[in-house]
């Protein structure tokens, strides 16, 4: 019993809501972002066609949409990442053009309080 005191629910958000994940965004990922929080073990689930994809990068290649040495790749179709410790995400598109047009996303995963007994 114990164990499951600590036990906190993880969230699943839809980056882009109905619009999922495309290079011309209605709404800035940022500002979709930004109207959320995200805690460890929450899931974004990225919806995109198979020609599309989505990176995991640092700030530098966030910043200039390079897709050089990226952490991770995404590109089969919808995908999920799961927000494994706090701190900042950075996640852009594969395509440069889509990425310039502003498909990317920072998210800021914050720590929960601690559970108090």
């Amino acid at each position: 019993m114990a164990a499951s005191l600590g036990t906190v629910a993880s969230d699943v958000f839809y980056v882009g809501d109905e619009d999922g994940w495309v290079g011309r965004p209605a709404e800035s990922y940022d500002h979709w972002a930004g109207r959320r929080h995200f805690h460890i073990n929450d899931t974004l689930v990225f919806m995109y066609k198979d020609a599309d994809s989505m990176l995991v990068v640092d700030m530098r290649h966030y910043e200039a949409c390079d897709r050089s040495d990226r952490i991770e790749k995404m590109s089969h179709g919808d995908s999920a990442y799961v927000l494994g410790k706090a701190g900042p995400f950075y996640f852009i598109g594969g395509d440069l053009g889509r990425c310039k047009n502003g498909q990317k996303l920072i998210v800021v995963v914050i720590t929960d309080p601690p559970l108090s007994l």
